[in-house]
């Protein structure tokens, strides 16, 4: 008999850039690579991909880098 599994947790966090005013946002599950952030610009339809499938240090690491750039190198280093 297979005994059933608790599923692992999601984690969620938003955060606004100081210099640029533009909302992160960011989901993954810890210790997995799964890890995706995105620019929340009020469409659902285009949202701006800064890192897809990467660790929760390598988006970390992201985050603290972009918290003192320009609105326009966060958007060009953002894939559409």
């Amino acid at each position: 008999m297979e005994a059933s599994r608790k599923p692992l947790a999601k984690i969620e966090g938003r955060r606004r850039m100081r210099l640029s005013g533009l909302t992160i946002a960011w989901r993954g599950t810890s210790n997995l690579d799964d890890w995706v952030a995105y620019i929340v610009n009020g469409t659902k339809s285009k949202k701006l991909i800064l890192a897809d499938r990467v660790s929760e240090r390598k988006l970390k690491t992201l985050l603290s880098r972009i918290q003192a750039m320009p609105k326009k190198e966060i958007e060009k280093l953002a894939k559409g």
